[in-house]
Protein backbone atom coordinates (compact mmCIF):
# COMPACT_ATOMS: atom_id res chain seq x y z
CA UNK A 1 0.00 0.00 0.00
CA UNK A 2 1.29 3.37 -1.22
CA UNK A 3 0.97 6.50 1.57
CA UNK A 4 -0.73 9.17 -0.07
CA UNK A 5 0.94 12.59 -0.77
CA UNK A 6 0.34 15.86 -0.14
CA UNK A 7 2.92 18.42 -1.95
CA UNK A 8 6.55 16.94 -0.66
CA UNK A 9 4.98 15.36 2.64
CA UNK A 10 3.91 11.88 2.59
CA UNK A 11 0.58 11.69 4.42
CA UNK A 12 -1.09 8.48 5.57
CA UNK A 13 -4.94 8.25 6.43
CA UNK A 14 -6.07 8.52 10.00
CA UNK A 15 -7.29 4.60 10.10
CA UNK A 16 -4.04 3.73 9.40
CA UNK A 17 -1.89 5.59 11.83
CA UNK A 18 -4.88 4.08 14.31
CA UNK A 19 -4.36 0.91 13.00
CA UNK A 20 -0.03 1.24 13.87
CA UNK A 21 -0.54 2.65 17.13
CA UNK A 22 -3.02 0.47 18.46
CA UNK A 23 -0.46 -2.12 18.13
CA UNK A 24 2.33 -0.27 20.53
CA UNK A 25 3.39 -0.82 24.11
CA UNK A 26 1.98 2.11 26.14
CA UNK A 27 5.29 3.42 27.02
CA UNK A 28 5.70 4.02 23.73
CA UNK A 29 2.13 5.76 23.19
CA UNK A 30 2.80 8.28 26.39
CA UNK A 31 5.89 8.90 24.43
CA UNK A 32 4.21 9.50 20.97
CA UNK A 33 1.47 12.35 22.95
CA UNK A 34 4.73 15.00 22.49
CA UNK A 35 4.82 14.28 18.62
CA UNK A 36 1.85 17.05 17.88
CA UNK A 37 -1.37 18.28 18.87
CA UNK A 38 -3.12 16.15 16.86
CA UNK A 39 -1.77 12.54 18.06
CA UNK A 40 -2.17 13.94 21.74
CA UNK A 41 -5.85 13.95 21.35
CA UNK A 42 -6.00 11.02 19.42
CA UNK A 43 -3.94 8.76 22.32
CA UNK A 44 -6.14 10.38 25.22
CA UNK A 45 -9.37 9.97 22.91
CA UNK A 46 -12.39 7.29 24.45
CA UNK A 47 -12.33 5.73 21.33
CA UNK A 48 -8.07 5.29 20.97
CA UNK A 49 -8.13 4.30 24.14
CA UNK A 50 -10.75 1.64 23.84
CA UNK A 51 -9.19 0.38 20.55
CA UNK A 52 -5.89 -0.26 22.26
CA UNK A 53 -7.21 -2.10 25.46
CA UNK A 54 -9.22 -4.18 23.05
CA UNK A 55 -6.08 -4.96 20.66
CA UNK A 56 -4.07 -5.73 23.93
CA UNK A 57 -6.48 -7.96 25.05
CA UNK A 58 -6.69 -10.04 22.00
CA UNK A 59 -3.40 -9.81 21.21
CA UNK A 60 -0.79 -9.68 24.30
CA UNK A 61 -2.94 -11.07 27.29
CA UNK A 62 -0.53 -10.75 30.17
CA UNK A 63 -0.77 -12.79 33.63
CA UNK A 64 -0.70 -10.81 36.69
CA UNK A 65 -0.03 -12.25 40.03
CA UNK A 66 1.08 -11.86 43.48
CA UNK A 67 3.85 -13.83 44.00
CA UNK A 68 5.44 -14.84 47.40
CA UNK A 69 9.18 -14.59 47.57
CA UNK A 70 11.30 -13.39 50.71
CA UNK A 71 13.71 -11.15 48.67
CA UNK A 72 12.50 -7.67 50.46
CA UNK A 73 13.95 -5.50 47.13
CA UNK A 74 11.57 -7.31 45.00
CA UNK A 75 7.93 -6.10 44.45
CA UNK A 76 5.46 -9.01 44.87
CA UNK A 77 3.48 -8.17 42.15
CA UNK A 78 4.29 -9.72 38.22
CA UNK A 79 3.59 -9.44 34.99
CA UNK A 80 4.41 -12.91 32.79
CA UNK A 81 4.70 -13.10 29.16
CA UNK A 82 4.22 -16.12 27.44
CA UNK A 83 6.91 -16.22 24.85
CA UNK A 84 7.18 -19.46 23.39
CA UNK A 85 8.87 -22.17 25.74
CA UNK A 86 9.75 -19.06 28.33
CA UNK A 87 7.19 -17.26 30.45
CA UNK A 88 8.92 -13.81 30.46
CA UNK A 89 8.15 -12.13 34.44
CA UNK A 90 8.37 -7.92 34.48
CA UNK A 91 8.12 -6.81 38.12
CA UNK A 92 5.50 -4.13 37.91
CA UNK A 93 7.35 -0.88 37.89
CA UNK A 94 6.26 0.92 41.48
CA UNK A 95 8.28 4.16 41.09
CA UNK A 96 8.88 5.87 44.23
CA UNK A 97 6.28 4.57 46.38
CA UNK A 98 7.70 2.30 48.65
CA UNK A 99 5.16 0.93 50.98
CA UNK A 100 3.54 -0.79 47.40
CA UNK A 101 6.13 -3.32 47.80
CA UNK A 102 4.37 -4.64 51.18
CA UNK A 103 0.80 -5.81 49.04
CA UNK A 104 -0.37 -8.21 50.87
CA UNK A 105 -2.63 -9.32 47.43
CA UNK A 106 -4.32 -8.05 44.47
CA UNK A 107 -7.82 -7.61 45.34
CA UNK A 108 -8.87 -7.83 41.04
CA UNK A 109 -7.90 -6.54 37.64
CA UNK A 110 -9.97 -4.58 35.11
CA UNK A 111 -9.63 -3.10 31.94
CA UNK A 112 -5.73 -2.69 32.86
CA UNK A 113 -6.49 -1.30 36.41
CA UNK A 114 -5.65 -3.22 39.37
CA UNK A 115 -7.00 -2.88 42.49
CA UNK A 116 -4.36 -3.82 45.70
CA UNK A 117 -4.39 -4.34 49.35
CA UNK A 118 -1.93 -3.14 51.49
CA UNK A 119 -1.02 -4.48 55.32
CA UNK A 120 1.56 -2.52 56.20
CA UNK A 121 2.40 -1.12 59.85
CA UNK A 122 2.83 2.05 58.64
CA UNK A 123 -1.17 2.37 58.32
CA UNK A 124 -3.86 1.94 61.03
CA UNK A 125 -5.66 -0.98 60.56
CA UNK A 126 -7.49 -1.97 58.79
CA UNK A 127 -5.53 -2.79 55.36
CA UNK A 128 -5.20 0.28 52.73
CA UNK A 129 -6.61 0.15 49.30
CA UNK A 130 -5.34 1.05 45.90
CA UNK A 131 -5.74 1.38 42.55
CA UNK A 132 -3.12 1.74 39.93
CA UNK A 133 -2.45 1.23 36.09
CA UNK A 134 1.23 -0.72 36.14
CA UNK A 135 1.39 0.30 32.39
CA UNK A 136 0.87 4.14 32.82
CA UNK A 137 2.54 3.95 36.39
CA UNK A 138 -0.82 6.06 37.80
CA UNK A 139 -1.30 5.38 41.81
CA UNK A 140 -4.85 6.01 43.81
CA UNK A 141 -5.14 5.71 47.19
CA UNK A 142 -8.53 4.75 47.91
CA UNK A 143 -9.83 6.60 50.30
CA UNK A 144 -11.28 5.11 53.93
CA UNK A 145 -14.85 5.24 54.56
CA UNK A 146 -16.84 6.35 57.74
CA UNK A 147 -17.46 2.63 58.87
CA UNK A 148 -14.20 1.59 58.50
CA UNK A 149 -13.51 -0.37 61.38
CA UNK A 150 -10.62 -3.46 60.87
CA UNK A 151 -13.17 -6.15 60.74
CA UNK A 152 -12.03 -9.04 58.53
CA UNK A 153 -13.18 -8.20 55.09
CA UNK A 154 -13.48 -9.68 51.43
CA UNK A 155 -13.27 -7.68 48.48
CA UNK A 156 -14.08 -7.40 45.03
CA UNK A 157 -13.26 -5.24 42.19
CA UNK A 158 -15.28 -4.67 38.41
CA UNK A 159 -16.30 -1.78 36.35
CA UNK A 160 -19.55 -1.82 34.45
CA UNK A 161 -20.27 -0.43 31.19
CA UNK A 162 -24.06 0.10 32.04
CA UNK A 163 -23.06 2.78 34.35
CA UNK A 164 -19.40 3.90 33.19
CA UNK A 165 -17.91 3.30 36.71
CA UNK A 166 -15.28 1.07 38.19
CA UNK A 167 -16.10 -0.36 42.18
CA UNK A 168 -14.69 -1.70 44.42
CA UNK A 169 -17.12 -4.08 46.93
CA UNK A 170 -16.25 -4.75 50.67
CA UNK A 171 -18.22 -7.25 52.59
CA UNK A 172 -17.37 -6.93 56.21
CA UNK A 173 -17.81 -10.06 58.50
CA UNK A 174 -18.11 -10.68 62.25
CA UNK A 175 -18.12 -13.59 64.65
CA UNK A 176 -20.87 -15.11 66.15
CA UNK A 177 -20.52 -15.70 69.96
CA UNK A 178 -16.67 -15.71 69.38
CA UNK A 179 -16.56 -18.55 67.51
CA UNK A 180 -15.51 -19.32 64.29
CA UNK A 181 -18.82 -18.85 62.51
CA UNK A 182 -19.04 -16.01 61.30
CA UNK A 183 -21.52 -13.68 59.46
CA UNK A 184 -21.81 -10.69 57.09
CA UNK A 185 -21.97 -7.95 58.91
CA UNK A 186 -22.25 -5.06 56.04
CA UNK A 187 -21.70 -4.46 52.84
CA UNK A 188 -19.96 -1.33 52.12
CA UNK A 189 -19.25 -0.40 47.66
CA UNK A 190 -16.61 2.43 46.83
CA UNK A 191 -17.73 4.47 43.33
CA UNK A 192 -14.79 5.91 41.46
CA UNK A 193 -16.88 7.61 39.91
CA UNK A 194 -18.00 9.61 42.70
CA UNK A 195 -15.06 8.75 44.85
CA UNK A 196 -17.08 7.71 48.18
CA UNK A 197 -18.79 4.70 49.60
CA UNK A 198 -21.99 3.28 50.52
CA UNK A 199 -23.59 0.67 51.98
CA UNK A 200 -25.85 -1.93 50.27
CA UNK A 201 -28.38 -4.57 50.70
CA UNK A 202 -26.87 -8.00 51.47
CA UNK A 203 -29.56 -9.95 52.81
CA UNK A 204 -29.24 -12.98 50.64
CA UNK A 205 -25.31 -13.81 51.41
CA UNK A 206 -25.45 -13.40 54.77
CA UNK A 207 -24.68 -16.60 56.39
CA UNK A 208 -22.02 -17.38 53.73
CA UNK A 209 -18.58 -18.26 54.13
CA UNK A 210 -16.33 -17.16 51.17
CA UNK A 211 -13.72 -19.28 49.76
CA UNK A 212 -11.50 -17.96 47.46
CA UNK A 213 -10.77 -14.75 45.14
CA UNK A 214 -13.39 -13.32 43.19
CA UNK A 215 -13.45 -12.84 39.56
CA UNK A 216 -15.20 -10.33 37.34
CA UNK A 217 -17.04 -10.11 33.54
CA UNK A 218 -19.47 -8.71 32.24
CA UNK A 219 -20.14 -6.04 34.67
CA UNK A 220 -20.77 -8.40 37.50
CA UNK A 221 -18.37 -9.62 40.66
CA UNK A 222 -18.07 -13.46 41.60
CA UNK A 223 -17.12 -15.30 44.68
CA UNK A 224 -17.18 -18.98 45.47
CA UNK A 225 -18.38 -19.65 48.80
CA UNK A 226 -20.53 -21.80 50.52
CA UNK A 227 -24.33 -21.29 52.32
CA UNK A 228 -24.81 -22.03 56.03
CA UNK A 229 -25.40 -25.54 56.63
CA UNK A 230 -24.87 -26.73 53.33
CA UNK A 231 -21.47 -28.51 51.82
CA UNK A 232 -22.42 -27.72 47.92
CA UNK A 233 -20.20 -24.68 47.17
CA UNK A 234 -22.39 -21.94 45.66
CA UNK A 235 -21.30 -19.01 43.48
CA UNK A 236 -22.11 -15.68 44.83
CA UNK A 237 -22.78 -13.03 41.92
CA UNK A 238 -23.32 -9.37 42.53
CA UNK A 239 -24.19 -7.24 39.53
CA UNK A 240 -22.21 -3.74 39.65
CA UNK A 241 -24.80 -1.56 38.39
CA UNK A 242 -27.66 -3.03 39.80
CA UNK A 243 -25.62 -3.47 43.33
CA UNK A 244 -27.30 -6.53 44.22
CA UNK A 245 -26.53 -10.11 45.29
CA UNK A 246 -27.40 -13.35 43.42
CA UNK A 247 -26.81 -17.03 44.35
CA UNK A 248 -25.85 -19.50 41.27
CA UNK A 249 -25.82 -22.95 41.72
CA UNK A 250 -22.28 -24.95 40.85
CA UNK A 251 -23.54 -27.86 38.40
CA UNK A 252 -24.84 -30.92 40.24
CA UNK A 253 -22.64 -33.57 38.40
CA UNK A 254 -19.65 -31.01 39.66
CA UNK A 255 -20.10 -31.78 43.28
CA UNK A 256 -19.24 -35.05 45.22
CA UNK A 257 -21.23 -34.88 48.87
CA UNK A 258 -18.70 -35.45 51.24
CA UNK A 259 -19.01 -39.00 53.15
CA UNK A 260 -17.01 -39.33 56.70
CA UNK A 261 -14.52 -40.19 57.39
CA UNK A 262 -13.27 -40.07 53.76
CA UNK A 263 -13.27 -36.72 51.64
CA UNK A 264 -12.40 -36.54 47.85
CA UNK A 265 -10.03 -34.50 47.01
CA UNK A 266 -11.46 -31.66 45.05
CA UNK A 267 -11.57 -27.75 44.20
CA UNK A 268 -12.73 -25.11 42.19
CA UNK A 269 -11.33 -21.78 40.65
CA UNK A 270 -13.36 -19.32 39.22
CA UNK A 271 -12.10 -17.41 35.87
CA UNK A 272 -12.97 -16.30 32.70
CA UNK A 273 -13.54 -17.92 29.41
CA UNK A 274 -14.38 -16.02 26.15
CA UNK A 275 -15.90 -12.73 28.20
CA UNK A 276 -18.04 -15.24 30.07
CA UNK A 277 -17.73 -16.75 33.53
CA UNK A 278 -15.94 -19.94 33.51
CA UNK A 279 -15.13 -22.51 36.59
CA UNK A 280 -12.38 -25.14 36.20
CA UNK A 281 -13.09 -28.25 38.86
CA UNK A 282 -10.27 -30.23 39.74
CA UNK A 283 -11.06 -33.90 41.24
CA UNK A 284 -9.65 -37.30 42.02
CA UNK A 285 -11.62 -40.11 40.43
CA UNK A 286 -11.29 -44.12 40.58
CA UNK A 287 -10.97 -45.04 36.49
CA UNK A 288 -9.84 -48.93 37.58
CA UNK A 289 -9.75 -51.26 40.83
CA UNK A 290 -7.13 -49.51 42.38
CA UNK A 291 -5.52 -46.18 39.82
CA UNK A 292 -6.99 -43.21 40.82
CA UNK A 293 -6.45 -40.20 38.02
CA UNK A 294 -6.91 -36.52 38.57
CA UNK A 295 -9.02 -34.70 35.92
CA UNK A 296 -10.05 -31.11 35.35
CA UNK A 297 -13.04 -30.03 34.19
CA UNK A 298 -13.94 -26.78 32.09
CA UNK A 299 -17.28 -25.74 32.99
CA UNK A 300 -18.65 -22.20 31.35
CA UNK A 301 -21.63 -20.27 32.42
CA UNK A 302 -23.71 -19.69 28.76
CA UNK A 303 -26.48 -17.36 30.05
CA UNK A 304 -27.37 -14.77 32.89
CA UNK A 305 -24.02 -14.09 33.44
CA UNK A 306 -25.06 -13.85 37.11
CA UNK A 307 -26.95 -10.54 36.00
CA UNK A 308 -30.05 -9.61 38.45
CA UNK A 309 -33.08 -11.06 37.73
CA UNK A 310 -31.49 -13.29 34.74
CA UNK A 311 -31.61 -17.87 35.01
CA UNK A 312 -28.35 -19.23 34.59
CA UNK A 313 -27.04 -22.31 32.96
CA UNK A 314 -23.90 -24.18 32.58
CA UNK A 315 -22.16 -26.47 29.76
CA UNK A 316 -19.20 -28.57 30.30
CA UNK A 317 -16.94 -27.41 27.73
CA UNK A 318 -14.12 -30.38 27.83
CA UNK A 319 -12.50 -32.49 30.28
CA UNK A 320 -8.39 -33.37 30.78
CA UNK A 321 -6.90 -35.38 32.66
CA UNK A 322 -3.93 -33.97 34.94
CA UNK A 323 -0.55 -35.19 34.48
CA UNK A 324 1.07 -35.12 36.67
CA UNK A 325 -1.74 -35.53 39.30
CA UNK A 326 0.47 -32.64 41.54
CA UNK A 327 -0.65 -29.62 39.07
CA UNK A 328 -3.20 -27.52 40.40
CA UNK A 329 -5.05 -24.87 37.92
CA UNK A 330 -4.75 -21.23 39.05
CA UNK A 331 -6.42 -19.74 36.31
CA UNK A 332 -7.25 -19.73 32.23
CA UNK A 333 -4.97 -17.86 29.84
CA UNK A 334 -5.17 -18.11 26.25
CA UNK A 335 -7.97 -20.45 26.45
CA UNK A 336 -5.83 -22.80 28.47
CA UNK A 337 -5.51 -24.05 31.66
CA UNK A 338 -2.28 -22.66 33.56
CA UNK A 339 -1.64 -24.85 36.75
CA UNK A 340 1.91 -24.43 39.00
CA UNK A 341 2.93 -27.64 40.59
CA UNK A 342 4.45 -27.08 44.23
CA UNK A 343 7.40 -30.15 43.77
CA UNK A 344 8.69 -27.70 40.86
CA UNK A 345 8.35 -24.05 41.78
CA UNK A 346 10.16 -22.59 38.77
CA UNK A 347 8.03 -23.87 36.27
CA UNK A 348 4.26 -23.08 34.91
CA UNK A 349 2.20 -25.77 33.18
CA UNK A 350 -0.65 -25.14 31.01
CA UNK A 351 -3.11 -28.13 29.18
CA UNK A 352 -4.88 -27.34 26.16
CA UNK A 353 -8.68 -28.96 25.81
CA UNK A 354 -6.56 -31.98 23.62
CA UNK A 355 -4.59 -32.72 26.86
CA UNK A 356 -1.52 -31.31 25.57
CA UNK A 357 0.93 -30.47 28.35
CA UNK A 358 3.17 -27.60 28.07
CA UNK A 359 5.91 -26.43 30.79
CA UNK A 360 7.02 -22.80 30.69
CA UNK A 361 10.61 -21.60 32.56
CA UNK A 362 9.61 -18.71 34.75
CA UNK A 363 12.42 -16.63 33.72
CA UNK A 364 13.65 -14.30 36.72
CA UNK A 365 11.13 -15.73 38.79
CA UNK A 366 12.54 -18.63 40.70
CA UNK A 367 11.36 -20.14 44.10
CA UNK A 368 8.39 -17.75 43.18
CA UNK A 369 4.79 -18.94 43.74
CA UNK A 370 2.07 -17.30 41.66
CA UNK A 371 -1.13 -16.71 43.75
CA UNK A 372 -3.83 -14.48 43.43
CA UNK A 373 -3.98 -14.58 39.26
CA UNK A 374 -5.65 -12.19 37.38
CA UNK A 375 -5.87 -11.67 33.49
CA UNK A 376 -4.30 -8.41 32.42
CA UNK A 377 -3.90 -6.17 29.42
CA UNK A 378 -2.36 -2.70 29.40
CA UNK A 379 -4.49 0.07 28.87
CA UNK A 380 -4.38 4.11 28.95
CA UNK A 381 -6.75 3.94 30.93
CA UNK A 382 -6.76 6.96 33.92
CA UNK A 383 -8.20 6.98 37.34
CA UNK A 384 -9.07 10.66 36.70
CA UNK A 385 -10.77 10.09 33.33
CA UNK A 386 -12.91 6.65 33.08
CA UNK A 387 -13.91 5.57 29.74
CA UNK A 388 -16.64 3.37 28.37
CA UNK A 389 -18.50 2.48 24.77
Amino acid sequence: MEAATGGDNPYLPPEIIIDILKRLRVKSLLRFRAVCKDWRNLLKSPFFIEEHYHHSANKSPLLTCHVSNSNPIYSPLCLFRLEKETVEAERIHLMDFDFLRRVSCIIGSSNGLLCVKLDDEKFDPPPSLFLLNPATREVMKVPRSTNDVGSRCHFGFGCSSVVGDYKIVRIHKERINSLIITCVDRVEVYSLRTGSWKEVEFGVIQGACFLYNPVAVNGAIFWLGILEGEYRPVIISFDLAMEVFTLIRIPSSAFVPPLPPLTPFTQYVLDVCENKLAMTHQYVHELKEVHEYTFIDLWVLEEGSGTYGKSCSWSKKYRIRADPSSLRPICLWRNEIVCFNRSDPDLLFSLTANNELKRFHMSLCKGYMPTGSFFYAESLISMCNTYFE
